[in-house]
């Protein structure tokens, strides 16, 4: 593991790892959790709050030299999660304060294995900084 790349990272990519790392642990946890409690729906909110963080942080992450992925205007196929996490946000508190329980569920549990498990598993391309950071390079 070599650490010492994230001195190196600009602060966009900061916020975006330290905002997706947090929203992949705190939304595990929350899968697991009891749900309709208080305490559900604060962590909810927390969680909502960092994959928001997550899709706008990686909008102005650009250019993936190296990784094999192509690109349009700096932007890879990853970025299609940007659209998937700021569409599927909104539309889980809408359905969850419509009372549709499945809905949310469902919406919550896409936005975590779509945005999170798939997305972050990107991240481990050859040339990305997942991939330097955990392998070395």
């Amino acid at each position: 593991m070599n650490l010492d790349i994230l001195e190196r990272l600009p602060i966009e990519i900061l916020i975006h790892l330290f905002a997706a790392l947090s929203a992949f642990f705190i939304g595990g946890y929350q899968l697991f959790r009891k749900k309709g409690t208080k305490h559900h729906r604060h962590v909810g909110w927390l969680w909502f709050v960092l994959m928001t963080i997550t899709a706008v942080s990686a909008v102005f992450i650009q250019g993936f030299e190296g990784s094999g992925m192509p690109t349009l205007f700096g932007f890879s196929p990853i970025h299609l999660f940007v659209i998937l996490t700021l569409y599927s946000v909104p539309k889980a508190i809408i359905e969850i304060r419509r009372g549709n329980v499945q809905a949310h569920a469902s919406t919550v549990k896409g936005l975590y294995f779509g945005g999170m498990v798939i997305a972050g598993l990107f991240t481990f391309l050859p040339g990305r900084t997942m991939w330097h950071i955990f392998f070395g390079g």
